[in-house]
């Protein structure tokens, strides 16, 4: 059981299932009357579905079994009792209907819901994505359901598109509002041992910590996360660029997802019809989207539950870029900079650095160092998000790839082109768009500093005073420095430079230099293991 689960298997209300191997659809003929069972469905966390026709009005239905319950059978089935009455209240046109609860004669709780002919989201974003205008009409539909559900004190704590399902005539119905999931007017939270309250890509920040009440407001964010989702056909992680620049969606959609996936509930949309009204502007002009590009199909991401991370701090997001120089400016949602902390924690899921000393016999940088052992991850993720937000861009070392690359699909120019697993930043650049401010300069050494892996940084072109460079001594890890096309290197720099025992290797332009190659044969002397290149 990983750390979320423990979490939420912590409370004293918490039930417990029995492991569960489905039953046959012929043997759920002789344990629940009254149905003759046609085929098994599907699995899911919370029980197995069938298809079935109920006899007494030959309709055909779907059945929910849910696992035996191993603890707290009593109030697990008090609170069952009590929110199925609840649910089959919900008379509404994108709502799956719930006509019956029961249980089976060895403890297996079961209930009966309309059976809906068609494919849910998650298949229709495999086999054909949809155009905007259809994405905004079923965005709009199940919208209209949840303010319903919201108004009659029931959150659904589970929306993603596998719950989301689409007849034969394109009508939406909300299904599986997972009854152990919701939260009504009157009734007293439990969790389920073992199970997570909600999907991890889509889970609301907030259900995590079983300190805080989860309200209507969760139900908001995961709205915000299947937005994304059916717009670019993947969902955000940890920085994400706009659905606007992924997809070619209107800007409108941005706003949106933006303020849907806030970290903070009050930040977010306080209803869904708040946001079902922007949304319904949208579709009014939805055809003129003349920009946008559904995603191939091969490139929709898998959205069963079984995701890696779960989305984090949506305050900030940035912008991708497309492999190749550009000014592009950092893109914030709620006007909020760009701070990399706790944001990519969760995403990265670890961290690696590299072995490397501070001594003059450390190796050179050309030679690759092993990744070896894990640091604190925020060191490493603000030195990226802050290159990444001047203009910079980064090249990277993993466990699987600790070779030390450069150029072409090596060059990280934006956060989401990162690794999923673990890495080092083990160079840093910002050519073709050097630094011009003094205090830009001193936050990317205290940050590389930090970081503790950086060993190389091409600073060409780079316009500071010349009392800024004694900064460049804190990072000890330092090895490889390109000060091409400055004018760093005067009577003044070279006790800054001297200072930096690690360098292994400078490079310098003979043109910028005011005083000749004299100063480069001091500086030689001062750093006698450290390879001094010049050019024209």
């Amino acid at each position: 059981m990983n750390g979320m689960q423990q979490a939420i298997a912590s409370g004293s209300d918490a039930v417990r299932f029995e492991p569960f191997v489905p039953p046959s659809a012929e043997e759920l003929d002789g344990l629940i009357t009254g149905y003759k069972f046609l085929q098994f469905i599907e699995r899911g966390g919370m029980g197995a579905v069938y298809k079935a026709v109920q006899k007494s009005l030959n309709r055909t239905v779907a059945v929910k079994l849910l696992p035996q319950v191993h603890r707290n059978k009593e109030s697990f089935a008090e609170r069952f009792k009590r929110e199925a009455h609840a649910l089959a209240q919900l008379n509404h046109p994108h709502i799956i209907a719930v006509h019956d609860f029961g249980e089976t004669p060895d403890g297996q709780m079961y209930y009966v819901m309309e059976f809906v002919s068609g494919m849910d989201l998650q298949q229709l974003l495999k086999r054909d994505p949809p155009e905007p205008r259809q994405i905004l009409r079923i965005i709009t539909q199940v919208c209209d359901a949840l303010q319903y559900a919201h108004e009659h004190g029931i959150v659904h704590r589970d929306i993603k598109p596998a719950n989301i399902l689409v007849d034969e005539r394109g009508n939406v119905k909300v299904a599986d509002f997972g009854l152990a999931k919701v939260v009504g007017p009157q009734s007293v939270d439990f969790t389920v041992t073992g199970t997570t309250l909600g999907t991890p890509d889509y889970i609301a920040p907030e259900a995590l910590d079983q300190s805080k009440n989860i309200d209507h407001r969760a139900d908001i964010y995961s709205l915000g996360v299947m937005i994304y989702e059916l717009f670019t056909g993947h969902v955000p992680k940890g920085m994400w660029e706009p659905p606007s620049i992924r997809s070619g969606a209107d800007k409108g959609i941005d706003a949106v997802v933006s303020k849907a996936m806030q970290n903070n509930p009050e930040k977010r949309y306080q209803h869904v019809r708040d946001m079902t009204q922007v949304l319904e502007k949208l579709f009014k002009n939805s055809d003129n989207w003349k920009n946008f590009r559904r995603p191939p199909r091969s490139e929709v991401v898998n959205a069963s539950g079984e995701a890696e991370g779960i989305p984090t701090n949506a305050d900030t997001i940035l912008m991708k870029s497309s492999g190749r120089p550009k000014r592009r400016p950092v893109w914030m949602a709620g006007g909020v900079m760009l701070l990399a902390g706790t944001a990519a924690v969760a995403w990265q899921g670890g961290w690696l650095t590299a072995g490397m000393g501070s001594d003059a016999s450390s190796p050179p940088a050309e030679q690759p160092v092993r990744p070896a052992i894990l640091p604190a991850a925020p060191e490493q993720m603000k030195l990226a998000a802050w290159v990444l937000g001047h203009e910079g861009f980064l090249n990277v070392k993993t466990a699987a790839n600790p070779e030390e690359q450069m150029g072409g699909s090596a060059d990280i120019w934006s956060l989401v082109d990162l690794p999923p697993e673990p890495f080092i930043i083990w160079r840093v650049s910002f050519s073709p768009f050097p630094i011009k401010e003094e205090a830009d300069f001193k936050e990317l050494a205290k940050l590389a500093h930090e970081a503790g892996t950086v060993s190389n940084l091409c600073l060409r072109g780079m316009d500071v005073p010349v009392p800024a460079l004694e900064d460049l001594a804190s990072i000890s890890t330092l090895r490889s420095l390109d000060l091409s096309s400055t004018s760093l290197l005067t009577d003044d720099s070279i006790e800054h430079l001297a200072a930096c025992r690690s360098l292994r290797t400078l490079r310098i332009s003979k043109t910028r230099l005011p005083a000749g190659e004299s100063l480069t044969n001091r500086l030689g002397l001062l750093l006698p293991e450290c390879r001094i290149m010049s050019s024209d």
